[in-house]
């Protein structure tokens, strides 16, 4: 039997039916209900219609979850508990649960890259820093939320916050977000530039990324500031986990622009690995689906 998911956003609730072969069948999406009650109501009002086609339910979401207990805890975006067992007609279906980092994470492993690493770590670039952790071919899970990266402590910068409420945090210096700031800042000081005028058009922060702009100084070291600290952040992880890949996904990954080579360029000219490789880099490949195909592959491979 196939797989209902849901994608679980701060603003949109991603949904759809998932078969075995991974292949989406039918899909859409509501707004994010905000408090336990009506996000449970929409839930399984799209449940019940979905009901004599599927035989799993697995929900992604962004932030804490107690899995073993059907619970989503907290995170920046949806700030409030949910018990899932809630849900009606509950045990109608086997129910999973599990972050939506994770969810990404297993997501491009299962479908792209299981028969080549074993070790893998993927950072989703969006508002925050999201990732996820394959290690030894599963997900590294600690007690049930490890891998949140973008909440790791790497910058002096004390002034600016990330969704964690931690200063200094990852993704306060090195978020999707955070590209479109300095975008921004950038473009109202001198709106004559290269980079301001594709900005105007396409109002991506990952433009800056784009080596065919002949950037001015100002944001060629604001690039290159972005850069090094995700580079930095990186490298970190890299020492800690020793994976084989990254895979960097959000809602950048559409248009990556010529971030991969500016990290790989950085990493070269700062560091030196006399005797070990710097893992690969990619761009995620599944797109705006791979939160709901992330949610069946696990339900499909971990079942309870």
């Amino acid at each position: 039997m196939n797989c209902l998911s849901f994608d679980v956003g701060g603003t949109t609730v991603k949904y759809g039916v998932v078969d075995k072969s991974f292949e989406v069948l039918k899909k859409d999406k509501i707004p994010t209900p905000h408090n336990e009650e009506k996000f449970i109501d929409s839930l399984s009002n799209i449940i019940q219609d979905n009901l004599p086609n599927v035989s799993k339910v697995s929900v992604a979401m962004p932030g804490y979850v107690n899995s073993a207990n059907n619970k989503y805890l907290y995170g920046p975006h949806l700030q409030f508990d949910i018990d899932f067992s809630k849900l009606l007609n509950f045990t109608d279906y086997e129910f999973h649960l599990d972050n939506d980092g994770n969810v990404a994470a297993y997501c491009e492993y299962f479908l792209n890259y299981k028969d080549k690493y074993s070790n893998l770590i993927m950072l989703t670039f969006g508002t925050g820093v999201g990732g996820g952790i394959i290690s030894e071919g599963k997900l590294l899970r600690g007690r049930g939320n490890a891998g949140e990266i973008g909440h790791m402590l790497t910058s002096n910068d004390r002034e600016v916050e990330g969704d964690s409420g931690k200063k200094g945090s990852f993704e306060s210096s090195v978020a999707a977000s955070v590209w479109t700031r300095k975008c921004t800042e950038l473009t109202q000081k001198d709106q004559d530039t290269e980079l301001a005028k594709i900005f105007a058009t396409k109002n991506v922060g990952s433009v800056l990324f784009d080596n065919t702009l002949n950037l001015t100084e100002s944001e060629t070291a604001a690039r290159d500031e972005i850069i090094q600290n995700i580079s930095n952040g990186l490298l970190s992880l890299f020492e800690i986990f020793d994976n084989e890949a990254f895979v960097l996904g959000g809602t950048m990954s559409s248009e990556p622009f010529d971030l991969v080579e500016l990290i790989q360029n950085d990493i070269k000219n700062r560091y030196k690995f006399p005797s070990r490789s710097f893992p690969d880099i990619f761009i995620a490949s599944q797109g705006e689906d791979s939160g709901i195909i992330g949610a069946a592959a696990l339900a499909f491979n971990e079942t309870s």
